[in-house]
Parts: structure tokens; C-alpha cells; sequence
């Protein structure tokens, strides 16, 4: 059994099981990867995708629960960091299990306002709604040019740009644990100047760390944030063999 479990939360549109399905490979036995599907994608596709944040946290927290029998961290990236968040709270202020280490990518601190009202705009017509996509460079090209597939991916989109572009942030007491901020030195979404604030919502300690990349930074430095994320989820002792599976 891996000491510690990684839940991993995707980004606007992805499955988690397609992002960090090979993270396992790629991390020590002592972390075991569970990535977490929420509805409308990957083994969830038939289910009606939701439009707040609030509303994906309400979702998977009981999932968690069910899952949750030893140390535990969360990952998520842009949408995913902000669902990340608010499981973070939900689990230790309403249910007493904290998480280890909170570790948030390709986000702004939640407290603070987007770089631009709407950011997402979730309400364009679906032309315009096509190019915000190929701006934001998280949608392959060959899914852009391909109507059938458009039809299928554009409604789970705007229901995630809904949920970032709606999220309300809400004060309350701070996490308890370490908070890891990943970000991209030319992401337009998260500037840079927006991440250090994470720190100020937890009593643990705060860390931001830049690398080289746009919003999506996360696909092609995927080594550098797993190296990372192996080190601060190192074990005080010995650990067994993982065995990851997806929520």
C-alpha cells in the first residue's frame, strides 16, 4: 500500500483519467495517483456536466470520503485547482480529514478577481466560442476542425468555463497544510503576480513555483511538476507498492 493517496482534479473539458492516468508510472511507489472524474467526461460521460464549482465539490466529497483511508494530497489544474480548493476546505473544516499538502496549478489565488471580467466567457456564440478555445491552446486542433466532435466537447466546456467564470469566493478559516502553487512564466490566465496570495489561505507554509510555458504549461513540463510533487510527498518512512486506480 503507497503511503500517501495524490486525488487529481482535471481542467476545464479534460478526464482526469486521460491527464494523469500515467502519472503513476512516472511517480514513486509511495504516492498512489487516483484521478478524479467529475461529471460529463471520461467514465462519467453520460452524466449531465455541472456549472459551479460548488456543485462539483458537493459531488465528489463523498467519493473521497469513501476513499480516503490514509494521508492524502490534491492536485488540480485551472478549474481543477479551484475544485481542488474547495475539497481541501469541505474535507477539513466540515469533515475533519485534512489533506497533507494542497497543491494547485495554472490558477490564480481564489480570493482575487480574474485578469479580465469574464474571462471564459462560457455565453459566446459558438464561432467565437471555437476561437477562445484555439487562444487558450488546451484544445487539440484535430477536435477544433472536426464538427461531430465540437458537439460533443463544446457543451462540457461551457459548463466548466461557467463554473470558473461563476465561482464566488467565500472567506473562511485556512487549511492547515503546505500549499504548492505551479504556474507558467507566460500564462495570460494566472498571471504571476496573482499566485503568491495562495499562501495566505492556509497556517502552512506557501510555496510558488514557476516554469517555462503558457496557460497549459502543465503538458509539457509534466516532469518537472511530477519531480516536485515527489518530493513533497516523501514519506517519513517506508513505503509498499501503489495501486492506482480512478474515481
Amino acid at each position: 500500500m503507497a503511503h500517501t493517496l495524490l486525488f487529481c482534479l482535471p481542467y476545464a473539458g479534460g478526464s482526469a483519467m486521460r491527464i494523469y492516468g500515467r502519472w503513476q508510472r512516472q511517480l514513486p511507489e509511495h504516492v498512489e495517483v487516483v484521478p478524479v472524474e467529475i461529471p460529463g467526461r471520461g467514465s462519467r460521460i453520460a452524466e449531465a456536466p455541472l456549472t459551479s464549482v460548488d456543485a462539483i465539490a458537493l459531488e465528489v466529497v463523498g467519493t473521497l470520503l469513501d476513499r480516503i483511508d490514509r494521508p492524502y494530497a490534491l492536485f488540480g489544474h485551472s478549474l481543477g485547482a479551484l475544485v481542488a480548493f474547495e475539497l481541501a476546505r469541505r474535507l477539513e473544516h466540515l469533515h475533519g480529514r485534512p489533506a497533507t499538502h494542497l497543491m494547485v496549478s495554472g490558477h490564480r489565488a481564489p480570493q482575487l478577481p480574474p485578469p479580465v471580467a469574464g474571462q471564459y466567457d462560457y455565453t459566446l456564440p459558438d464561432s467565437e466560442f471555437k476561437e477562445r478555445l484555439r487562444e487558450l491552446a488546451g484544445t487539440p486542433e484535430e477536435v477544433l476542425a472536426n464538427e461531430e466532435l465540437l458537439e460533443l466537447v463544446v457543451p462540457i466546456l461551457r459548463a466548466d468555463f461557467e463554473a470558473a467564470d461563476t465561482y464566488q469566493w467565500r472567506p473562511g478559516p485556512r487549511l492547515s497544510c503546505p500549499v504548492t502553487v505551479y504556474g507558467g512564466a507566460d500564462d495570460p490566465e494566472a498571471p504571476l503576480d496573482l499566485l503568491p496570495p495562495w499562501s495566505t489561505l492556509t497556517t502552512g507554509p506557501g510555496d510558488v513555483r514557476v516554469l517555462p510555458g503558457g496557460h497549459f504549461f502543465l503538458n509539457d513540463r509534466v516532469a518537472d511538476v511530477l519531480k516536485g510533487i515527489a518530493g513533497d510527498l516523501e514519506p517519513a518512512g517506508p513505503s509498499m507498492a501503489p495501486n492506482g486506480r480512478t474515481l
